[in-house]
């Protein structure tokens, strides 16, 4: 086996006015889109085996960094409660995803620039 190696980019945001503590980064994302597909926080959090209240926190943070609602939350009784990301959410979940993908490339550009010995698989 030959030692290659590739970069790896993760792409965090950084909170507004702070000491550059990140309130988004790719467990948020994935914590989004799992409310997406199913539809309910609790859930959500189980499948990333996050607590929930930990799943609540960071999505009031982030929705206090972004200064907009991101998911509707609707308290359930018997049946559970839903939950589903607002449009503005929706935006922002597209938005993000296609920042990480143009900063994945730009760094696979850097990489072969840097490390031209080296290719990515």
């Amino acid at each position: 086996m030959k030692n290659e190696f590739k970069p790896v980019t993760k792409v965090f945001l950084a909170h507004p006015g702070g000491p550059g503590e990140p309130f988004c980064g790719p467990g948020m994302i994935k914590l989004l889109k799992f409310i997406k597909e199913i539809g309910n926080v609790r859930q959500a959090c189980e499948q990333m085996t996050l607590s929930y209240s930990k799943g609540w926190k960071l999505l009031r943070t982030l929705e206090e960094c972004l200064q907009y609602q991101v998911v509707f939350r609707q308290q359930g009784g018997k049946g559970g409660g839903e939950a589903h990301l607002t449009a503005a959410g929706e935006r922002f979940l597209e938005n993000h995803e296609a920042f990480e993908a143009a900063c994945c490339q730009a760094v696979e550009g850097l990489f072969s620039t840097y490390y031209p010995e080296k290719r990515s698989s």
